[in-house]
């Protein structure tokens, strides 16, 4: 509620001038991203013609297809968005947006090392859900990123919104006012059951709501199909080669368990249910989505070969599950962890992408020496302040590769390797060399260390990190 003069304010009373000044924050921020795409063809105006096809033949365009983008979203949207107007095959089919939900919390990520061969946890900030000038801030923070979004879509493509009990109802009013309210497809529920339970104040609240629009008429949805088995012969059932019971029907808008996806004679199980402690999947980082649940959405809204935009990126799972199904992918955060899990899922993959950052991070002490055509991590220390980004046992401070997340290298031809750590094993301390190359080296805060490496000498104390 906002006061004035005495005058309480209610957030519907609100919501056109919050709307209003959403749509004027977007255009300032897509004037601005304007001017930065001028800039930057008249640049590339000024290049000699060998520059370019230096530059052309030196490029693996596979590699172009994918971006990893660290920084402002909003920033990342309107240069998206800047870029779309001259190159509309750079539109993006899907938008999904998972922000923050306006629960008034913090959330945590957990990271493990292993000190003196003992498992160490650690928690980390992973963002803060909490906004000045309550439910009113949060949505000036997302109505301009709302606004961009629509605008990077093409002309059949849609947005999701994935929300909770929270905000859910007063941002569909904001989206029936930026997409029209004949544009709103579906109310999708994702529901789940883990966390606790409120035994008297309310019903457990036990799903997700994820709001589905479309850019226009012309988005389609693509049928998918769900078997079902019964406990006895039904209208139009069949038997299946266990001799049980079925029947196919069309995947409705609640979406639960495991789903059993009917691909032509395959039957395929889907799970939806929530990451926790004991899944496969996790990654630690905090509020992850498991994959089944994007693998419906894209398989619903996208075709092999379009762009899945992910705008509040986390731990990946939508470039993750978009490099499965042969999507092209844009995944967007400002944390240096949600860069670390997010390339370490893909790499694991073996899918190739480009990574772009805002800022430059404080530089580590590294030493790096070519050995027999690999090149050799001998020693590692963070940057100063990693102690006070991770919370957990007192193990001592951070040192050398206790402190390291992984690693890559990445050489002139186009070649790549990079090794991480996961909650089984430490990154490898050799990798395969070229030259010439670049070396990355993250802690495990997520902050990077980039250096490009002489074959010929080691590396010591190195460089500043910059960006790609």
């Amino acid at each position: 509620m906002r006061h004035t003069g005495g005058v309480t304010a209610s957030l519907l009373v609100q919501l056109p001038q919050l709307i209003e000044q959403g749509r004027a924050d977007a255009a300032a921020m897509l004037a601005e991203a304007r001017e930065a795409r001028e800039a930057r063809e008249t640049r590339a105006t000024r290049e000699t013609s060998e520059a370019r096809e230096t530059r052309a033949a030196s490029t693996d365009r596979s590699v172009e297809h994918n971006l990893i983008y660290r920084g402002d979203n909003l920033t990342a949207l309107a240069s998206l968005v800047a870029t779309a107007e001259v190159e509309p095959a750079t539109r993006a089919k899907l938008v999904y947006l998972d922000p923050p939900y306006d629960s008034g919390t913090d959330y945590r990520n957990r990271i493990e090392t292993s000190i003196d061969g003992n498992t160490v946890a650690f928690t980390q900030l992973a963002y803060r859900d909490r906004w000045l000038d309550g439910t009113a801030g949060y949505l000036r923070m997302l109505i301009p990123r709302l606004v961009l979004a629509r605008e990077l879509l093409c002309d059949d493509g849609a947005l999701i919104v994935h929300l909770d009990w929270h905000a859910s109802h007063l941002v569909r009013i904001v989206l029936d006012e930026l997409f029209g309210r004949e544009n709103f497809v579906n109310q999708l529920v994702w529901a789940y059951r883990s966390g606790g339970a409120s035994r008297t104040s309310s019903v457990p609240r036990k799903h997700d709501e994820l709001l589905l629009y479309r850019r226009t008429p012309n988005f389609r949805i693509r049928t998918l199909r769900e078997r079902q088995l019964l406990d006895k012969p039904f209208i139009g059932s069949k038997k299946d080669a266990a001799g049980n019971h079925y029947v196919d029907t069309i995947l409705r808008d609640v979406l639960e368990g495991v789903i059993n996806l009917v691909e032509g004679d395959r039957v395929c199980p889907v799970s939806v249910r929530p990451v926790l402690n004991v899944s496969a999947e996790r990654t630690g980082y905090a509020t992850q989505k498991p994959e089944g649940l994007l693998e419906l959405l894209l398989r619903w809204c996208t075709d092999a070969g379009d762009l899945v935009v992910d705008a509040f990126a986390g731990s990946g799972t939508t470039a993750a599950v978009a490099a499965r199904l042969g999507r092209r992918f844009v995944s967007i955060d400002s944390s240096p962890r949600a860069e670390v899990i997010t390339r370490a899922r893909l790499d694991a993959q073996g899918c190739r992408y480009r990574v772009w950052r805002e800022v430059q991070d404080a530089p580590a002490e590294i030493v790096l020496q070519q050995r027999d055509g690999r090149l050799a991590l001998g020693d590692y220390t963070p940057a100063d302040g990693l102690d006070e980004l991770l919370v957990g046992q007192d193990a001592g401070p951070l040192t050398e590769l206790a402190a390291l997340a992984g690693w890559a290298v990445t050489g002139a031809d186009g070649s790549y390797v990079s090794s991480w750590r996961s909650s089984r094993q430490a990154p490898a301390t050799t990798l395969e060399a070229a030259d010439p190359m670049v070396v990355e080296v993250f802690d495990l805060a997520g902050r990077v260390t980039e250096h490009r490496f002489d074959a010929s000498a080691t590396i010591e104390n190195s460089a500043e990190a910059g960006s790609q």
